[in-house]
């Protein structure tokens, strides 16, 4: 706690760095606000269906429970990861929001019907903020597989970090097996997570901010 303590109060020291952390954190606020309205939305239009190869050799199980402990349980382990780390946070912030902004420009589009047999994803937290209706058609790119994509990336080396990358895989997984996304959902979410995370560093670069005091991508 004492190391914890003494990051974030050299951190705040930082007039830089502290309106960083602010506008951060209103930034992501408002984008996740956002993007209640914008899924409820897309909902009520048409899109296309595509017939994925890979469901064939895929039995369809209802996997929503393993699916929101692993997301749910990566999430609390990396805050409790990056918060020795302030700017690491921050950037994670920053990267979070513009993936969310990324999927929704994707998503629009890209308007698809969902998969056929899907088997609706119950989250308890995600059904709460869409005021308890279902979402099925969030589907161009994957924002479960890219968000655990962007914890292992987030994470500083070590055994968590390896664990967020097979917990990254194991999500892929469950999500197709209970045809929640097409296979290129899938496939695609990291490349998208890496993209903006690359981005962030850049913009970050480019006005003299630091990368986190860590080994992110450069």
């Amino acid at each position: 706690m004492s190391r914890i303590k003494g990051s974030w109060l050299n951190f705040w020291r930082e007039p830089d760095q502290r309106y960083e952390f602010i506008f951060a954190s209103v930034v992501l606020t408002i984008v996740m606000l956002s993007s209640v309205p914008f899924l409820t939305q897309i909902e009520h239009r048409p899109g296309v269906q595509l017939q994925d190869p890979i469901f064939n050799y895929l039995p369809a199980h209802d996997l929503s429970s393993p699916i929101f402990y692993i997301l749910y349980s990566a999430l609390l382990m990396g805050v409790i990861f990056l918060l020795p780390s302030p700017e690491r946070l921050v950037i994670g912030f920053e990267a979070y929001a513009l993936f969310v902004i990324l999927r929704m420009t994707t998503m629009s589009l890209v308007p698809l019907e969902p998969p056929h047999g899907l088997i609706p994803l119950v989250d308890p937290v995600l059904s709460f903020m869409y005021t308890g209706k279902q979402v099925n058609k969030d589907l161009f790119f994957s924002g479960h597989t890219a968000t655990m994509y962007l914890l292992y990336l987030m994470l500083p080396p070590g055994i968590y970090r390896k664990l967020a990358f097979i917990g990254a895989l194991v999500m892929a997984a469950c999500l197709l097996f209970q045809r929640v996304h097409y296979t290129v959902d899938v496939i695609v979410a990291p490349f998208f997570a890496y993209g903006a995370l690359r981005i962030v560093i850049r913009l970050r670069a480019a006005v003299g901010l630091r990368n986190g005091n860590a080994h992110l991508i450069d």
